[in-house]
């Protein structure tokens, strides 16, 4: 979730619990001059941390997006300017208020250390949001649908809006899905599932944990838990590429060719760019601190291909076979010439 979004709102619920009774013209006025002048309203320690942390979130982004033409070498030179930059200013940050969690999260992530360690301190740190949440946040529960018990609920607020207001929640969801998917990169599956499934209790904060969920149970070779958790997630997940390539390779691996066909024809149908990106690996701007919003209509087809790299490098002959299944290749040839790729 981006802090443009929820420093924004928490800033907005400060305000509105200082001074109660506003009516929906004042808010909506608060709204517009939160907008124009946060500073304004980051009228404590936590609250300005926010806000610095959303500027270096914004700066790191785009400073990304606009060395996107470079050459490699410049490209290289320019990402660890940029990096170095963004480590010093969390650090500044943290210094000030170390509840920030995304902070602490993206700098754990800027580490120069083996993925290894940086899932070792994403763990403690997620251990440690954990238990700070639930001492300070009445009525939190992490093992409920919605993440919030009924008496939280009693004064007439939904799970969504105590969600999407609250930057400690969404940075310890945050924490959860960097989990999920560095799980996914070391092969632990497992572990993947289950930080997918906690972040797919919540509401008010969106997030494709599902497809971390299906990939994770593709590479298991569990065809009862997948299906059974696209049923839960509803028909809307059937449109994500996670589905479409978790399915192909989780047929494939159970020896379901013609079926694996079937589902590979279908997502290089649906999932535009799908079936470049499957036969032709694109970089992928690394994930600060989780996955960021599609730009364009491929955005989640690159990022599905992506995040199952290790688990389709690691089934025999997949690609090969990928590539000599009628249309595929077609369908690839087709985006590249469309987007000129």
């Amino acid at each position: 979730m981006d802090p443009r979004v929820y420093v924004p709102a928490y800033l907005e619920r400060l305000y509105i619990q200082e001074h109660p009774g506003l009516t929906e013209g004042a808010r909506e006025l608060v709204r517009e001059q939160i907008a124009a002048e946060p500073e304004r309203y980051a009228a404590n320690v936590h609250a300005q941390a926010l806000l610095s942390y959303s500027r270096v979130h914004g700066e790191l982004a785009d400073g990304l997006l606009r060395m996107e033409g470079l050459p490699d070498d410049e490209f290289e030179r320019g990402r660890g300017e940029l990096f170095s930059r963004a480590r010093e200013q969390l650090a500044n940050i943290i210094a000030e208020d170390a509840t920030c969690l995304d902070a602490r999260l993206v700098s754990i992530q800027l580490a120069e250390v083996p993925l290894d360690a940086c899932l070792s301190d994403m763990l403690k740190l997620e251990r440690e949001a954990r238990e700070m949440i639930i001492s300070t946040h009445p009525g939190f529960d992490p093992d409920v649908d919605g993440l919030w018990a009924p008496e939280a609920l009693a004064g007439g607020a939904s799970a969504s809006e105590l969600t999407a207001s609250d930057p400690d929640l969404i940075g310890w969801l945050h924490i959860l899905e960097a989990l999920a998917q560095g799980s996914i990169f070391t092969a632990r599956y497992r572990s993947a599932a289950a930080h997918a499934r906690t972040v797919m209790r919540a509401k008010g904060f969106p997030n494709y944990a599902v497809g971390t969920l299906l990939l994770a149970l593709a590479r298991l070779e569990d065809e009862d838990a997948f299906f059974q958790a696209v049923q839960e997630a509803g028909p809307d997940v059937e449109e994500l590429p996670w589905f479409g390539l978790g399915r192909t390779l989780l047929l494939y691996k159970l020896g379901q060719i013609r079926s694996a066909r079937r589902a590979l024809r279908d997502f290089a149908t649906r999932c535009d760019g799908g079936a470049f990106f499957l036969l032709n690996p694109t970089y992928h701007d690394p994930y600060l601190p989780v996955r960021p919003p599609a730009r364009e209509t491929w955005d989640l087809a690159h990022q599905a291909v992506w995040e199952a790299d290790g688990i389709i490098a690691d089934t025999p002959d997949f690609t090969l076979w990928a590539e000599g299944v009628d249309g595929v290749r077609a369908a690839a040839d087709d985006f590249a010439r469309r987007y000129g790729f």
